[in-house]
């Protein structure tokens, strides 16, 4: 990280000692789908370089580190003496980890002039959408600690708050990565302070995810073991009445059947007898 940022330092010196000349790059932002192709420029004509003295570098967003790709196909094609205004640079069959900030660097006057730089997103699919989990710290006294984990998306794509209680707070929005490992996924975490007497009394607290125009929240709030607690026996006592009252339905239809059976088989006996004297 402290090498790609004291390189980027040196361009822009080197850019502003020579009358601060501003190599642009476009797009500025580009989100496809892994596979795909895309092709970045680097406009030079401020500094009419040559496009073969042009160099595309990324920033690995997880070391900060510069770094060259293989699958960058640049274009050097220009006729002879004459100077090129674009540059551009080609990846093909893009893949997760070609993610990152990409400056095209170019050399004049002894002098290297670096790009704005363009954001490279590329996902598994476009159908993507973020996942939030919310995982929350007991209180030590004066305040619960809530921490917002956005996995699934790239932090450059959404905006993480927070409701407490209706209450708008920014907190603290940081990126991260799930491991050092090269198939290393980046997440957002986001987190926030609650007062104890707000925690302990219940208050509800929602983390926001604002994501291509839509909202997607995820809601946390304190339970009171004591309640817990008394909700559960009332449960488990509302549970024995209604087995007590279906063993009594049970034993009340089983009483009332053996008494219609004994009826039947007394009136079978009486009609019975009732032959046998008739034929007598």
């Amino acid at each position: 990280m402290m090498r790609a940022c004291l390189f980027l330092l040196w361009s822009t010196l080197s850019a502003t000692w020579t009358n601060q000349i501003i190599v642009t790059q476009t797009p500025g932002v580009v989100k496809m789908i892994a596979s795909g192709t895309v092709t970045l420029k680097c406009h030079v004509d401020q500094i009419l370089a040559f496009c073969h003295s042009v160099t595309w570098m990324k920033v690995d967003a997880r070391t900060g580190t510069m770094s060259t790709r293989t699958n960058v196909k640049i274009n050097t094609t220009s006729e002879v003496g004459k100077r090129d205004r674009v540059c551009s640079a080609t990846i093909t069959n893009a893949l997760v980890s070609d993610s990152g900030m990409y400056y095209c660097l170019a050399v004049h006057s002894k002098a290297v002039h670096t790009g704005n730089g363009s954001n490279l997103i590329i996902t598994e699919s476009s159908t993507e959408s973020p996942n939030i989990k919310i995982v929350s710290s007991d209180s030590d006294g004066s305040s619960a600690a809530l921490l917002c984990l956005v996995s699934g998306v790239v932090p450059s794509q959404v905006h993480v708050f927070w409701l407490i209680d209706g209450r708008e707070d920014s907190g603290l929005t940081e990126s991260t990565w799930t491991d050092n490992s090269d198939s290393a996924t980046e997440f957002t975490r986001n987190q926030i302070l609650v007062q104890a007497e707000e925690w302990d009394r219940g208050v509800q607290c929602t983390c926001v995810v604002e994501f291509e125009g839509n909202s997607i929240n995820k809601t946390l709030q304190r339970i009171d073991l004591g309640v817990l607690c008394y909700v559960t026996v009332w449960i488990y006592r509302l549970l024995g009445i209604t087995a007590w009252l279906l063993l009594l339905i049970l034993a009340t239809t089983v009483a009332a059947c053996r008494g219609k059976t004994r009826g039947v088989q007394r009136n079978d006996t009486s009609k019975n007898r009732g032959r046998r004297h008739n034929s007598s």
